[in-house]
């Protein structure tokens, strides 16, 4: 290293020229070859029965509406034509393959009396059977007073309800408001509307582009802003597509804001535990140079950043630093010492390489602990950040010797050489009460290993969304509404018997919202409800009664007072014409259902409908819309044992996010096993006493089940982004103790080793990371928010244990000889 450091000394413009062009070069390739993937097929090696039942339901029914629109008003009449204006947009841009709108079709105009439900059914048959005889006579006969005979006598019957007489007096009295009587809203007053409707499309993600949603997303944006919805509608976007592009969106915006916490942060702890702005600055531009570099190299080793990786960033800002503050505040120390500037140099690049180089390792180690696993994502994420160690090792051997070569030294405070009151009083404690410190780590262990035993894996990727936005929340709403989500399951039937069967073995759980399959776009008992409304609707063959409205008001008044229609001086030639003005439709629809109505059967359903629900070998689709939060893993596993319990097969989202969990806990041992042993073997070749190796891993361990414990008792669990934090914590955490252990035997007395560099390099290394990974919890983004509720955890319990029990065992168990 000595020759290294001199060569620095002897051609700095060489260097920087150097260092210059290939920072410029890695930042342009980083800018032009940036993309972000949110797939989660990519994000795990899917193998298996269940992969391979998934793909085969996919074969015969493709789920090809990766976006779902959901349109919603108060006015279910508004939001009907808002989905039939929309539907009519979007089937004329090119970019959309299959644009599905159910509401939109004629079937459920046509056979709209078979789709009510049977209370609805049977108080449009009681409306009809009260009002449509006497009017139709009235309407026959062009003569208003059978239709007042016959309404007098019935209001006139005491076993009649209030009800009733409201409903019977509704007629006369729209007409006597002098408007026609709109026999159609009065006889489906009780029908329920739907206050929303879903359109699927279906459309091809670009992956040569940076962001292969954008244009998806933004050609829906277009759409729904150029059909012109009214205030009162409501049009939100979700469905696959659009929860990727909102997770990218989440992710890309939350790195922002918390890089730029995380170097605004980093200026203030340096600033005010170092208080050299020459330290600060180079450390600074060290970072910024080893993030540079490792953008690029990320880019170039895995192609594209997903969610989870691109949390690199921040990560490396927390990690970088440490290697600058480590050898600037060692040339600081050397410089103090009363070495010149070359001899400072020389001697921390000596003495730092070892360490830091070690550190760099067993880091890059707990980084790549994943890449042997299944879990893509994350091994995605440690080559990127085991490049980025190694990266920011080489960034800080170069930027800060040059810098402290161009701009200086930093300068020498000689009331800086006094030994910290505080670093002091911490070893005279540590000295007096290491056996209290030590049983007290038992205890600890004992009682955070109890509450870290408790501990769950999330596997929904709900939990990584921003619950706030509009993809989740549409999402959640489509659900509540009954309407879809996209965590159906989907099961494939042999026929029609089966789908039967198994949709009504479903339909009373509490863990199934509905089911869907051909059978629910038949219409119920069509042909036997039309044929007993016309019935209904038939006069009695018999003479009527007839009473002029004179008569008729006058034996009334006191009704119609109540009713608030005391003007009574219509003619009934007026009242004739507004009762009848809108009957007729409804009599010639009567008229026209004819005697034989035949109910539809599945060969009569719309071509939309039968090719997404129905095989052309026979097969039914069923598809099974869960109840509860998609969010609760106990609720998805409830849903999925409940629909697998009727339908083994049963398949979909809800599965291959259970199975991918499976796989990911799998992955998660595997990589706790794979660090530890890696790093244990580490520390046998670059410790000199190897019961340093087992003091080294206990604050590692206590971390761990700290770590676990607390993220319990605070409602956290472990998911797919946040896993990563416990194997770190051996590759991070492992940084400590090698450099406390190094530097105590070096120094041979806690005294001493608290009157160094290194407890404060360490402070304040920590603190700096510590600041990096909470700017995470500012994220909306829930799993980089995951990531840093656990490693701010972490890293403030490796603090403390690094600097109280890992001292106090040293002390304890000193070396003999």
């Amino acid at each position: 290293m000595q020759r290294f450091t001199d060569t620095i000394i002897r051609f700095p413009k060489t260097f920087l020229l150097l260092l210059v062009m290939v920072t410029m070069a890695a930042a342009y390739y980083g800018s032009t070859h940036f993309s972000m993937n949110a797939d989660l097929s990519d994000l795990v090696e899917q193998k298996g029965e269940w992969r391979d039942n998934l793909d085969a339901v996919e074969a015969v029914f493709p789920d090809s509406g990766n976006i779902i629109i959901a349109v919603s008003s108060k006015d279910g009449e508004q939001a009907k034509i808002a989905t039939e204006k929309l539907t009519m947009a979007f089937k004329e841009r090119q970019l959309f393959a299959d644009v599905f709108a159910p509401s939109t079709l004629q079937w459920f105009e046509q056979y709209a009396i078979g789709f009510l439900t049977e209370k609805e059914y049977q108080s449009l048959r009681d409306k009809v059977a009260l009002l449509l005889p006497d009017v139709m006579v009235s309407t026959q006969m062009n003569n208003l007073q059978p239709y007042l005979g016959a309404l007098d006598k019935q209001l006139s019957d005491p076993e009649r309800s209030a009800d009733e007489i409201n409903t019977l007096m509704q007629p006369l009295l729209e007409a006597l408001q002098d408007q026609d009587v709109d026999w159609q809203a009065l006889l489906f007053a009780d029908v329920s509307v739907p206050n929303g409707y879903v359109i699927s499309l279906s459309a091809v993600p670009d992956y040569a582009e940076t962001e292969p949603n954008k244009l998806i997303m933004n050609t829906v944006r277009e759409v729904i802003s150029s059909v012109g919805m009214p205030a009162d509608v409501m049009v939100r976007v979700t469905g696959q597509t659009a929860l990727d592009y909102d997770e990218i969106q989440d992710a890309n915006d939350s790195v922002a804001l918390a890089g730029t916490v995380s170097l605004v942060s980093l200026i203030l702890i340096l600033a005010i535990g170092i208080r050299s702005l020459r330290i600060i600055v180079a450390s600074y531009l060290a970072v910024i140079v080893g993030l540079v570099w490792t953008f690029a190299a990320g880019l170039l080793l895995v192609g594209s950043f997903n969610t989870i990786s691109i949390v690199f960033m921040v990560i490396f800002i927390g990690l970088g630093v440490d290697f600058a503050v480590h050898l600037s505040l060692h040339v600081y120390e050397q410089r103090l010492k009363g070495h010149d500037n070359s001899e400072s140099l020389a001697l921390s690049v000596q003495h730092c390489i070892s360490p830091l180089g070690l550190c760099a390792l067993s880091s890059a180690i707990g980084f790549l602990s994943f890449y042997p696993t299944a879990y893509n994502g994350l091994g995605e994420l440690g080559v990127i950040s085991a490049a980025g160690m190694i990266l920011g090792l080489v960034a800080t051997f170069l930027v800060i010797p040059l810098f402290f070569q161009f701009f200086g030294y930093p300068k020498v405070k000689r009331s800086n050489a006094k030994r910290s009151k505080v670093a002091l009083k911490l070893s005279e404690f540590i000295v007096a009460q290491h056996r209290k410190i030590i049983l007290m780590t038992l205890v600890g262990a004992v009682v955070t290993g109890y509450g870290a035993m408790q501990f769950q894996f999330d596997f929904s990727t709900l939990v990584l969304k921003n619950k706030n936005s509009e993809s989740v929340e549409a999402l959640q709403w489509l659900q509540d509404n009954k309407l879809g989500s996209s965590y159906q399951l989907f099961a494939v039937a042999k026929d029609r018997q089966q789908a039967q069967k198994w949709e009504s073995q479903l339909q009373d759980s509490p863990e199934v919202a509905a089911t869907i399959s051909a059978n629910s776009f038949l219409p119920q008992d069509f042909s036997q409800r039309v044929n007993e409304l016309k019935e209904s609707a038939t006069p009695e063959a018999k003479r009527p009664t007839m009473m002029t409205w004179s008569e008729f008001a006058k034996k009334h008044q006191q009704l119609l007072n109540l009713q608030g229609a005391s003007d009574t001086r219509f003619d009934e030639t007026t009242l004739q014409q507004h009762l009848t003005a809108k009957i007729q439709p409804l009599m010639q629809e009567l008229a026209t259902a004819g005697t034989t109505i035949e109910d539809p059967n599945v060969d009569m359903l719309p071509s939309e409908i039968a090719n997404k629900y129905i095989a052309s070998d026979g097969q039914w689709l069923v598809s099974v819309t869960p109840s509860g939060d998609m969010r609760d893993v106990a609720q998805v596993n409830a849903f999925i044992e409940t629909v697998q319990r009727v339908a083994p097969l049963a398949t979909g989202r809800a599965v291959a996010e259970q199975q991918v969990g499976q796989i990911i806990v799998k992955a998660f041992y595997t990589a706790i096993a794979i660090s530890i042993v890696s790093i244990t073997l580490i520390l046998l070749f670059s410790v000199r006493y190897k019961l340093d190796i087992l003091f080294i891993f206990i604050p590692l361990l206590l971390t761990t089940t700290t770590t676990l414990a607390i993220a319990h008792w605070f409602g956290q669990s472990l998911n797919m982004a946040n896993i990563i934090v416990i194997p770190l914590i051996f590759g991070l955490g492992v940084d400590n103790g090698i450099h406390i252990v190094k530097r105590f035997r070096h120094e041979q007395t806690i005294t001493r080793f608290f009157s160094s560099s290194t407890p404060k390099a360490t402070l304040i290394s920590c603190l700096t990371t510590i600041a990096t990974f909470g700017a995470l919890t500012l994220a909306e983004h829930q799993g980089m928010y995951s990531i840093g509720f656990l490693l701010t955890i972490a890293l403030s319990a490796i603090l403390c244990f690094s600097l109280l029990i890992l001292p106090a065992f040293l002390h304890r168990f000193e070396p003999r000889g």
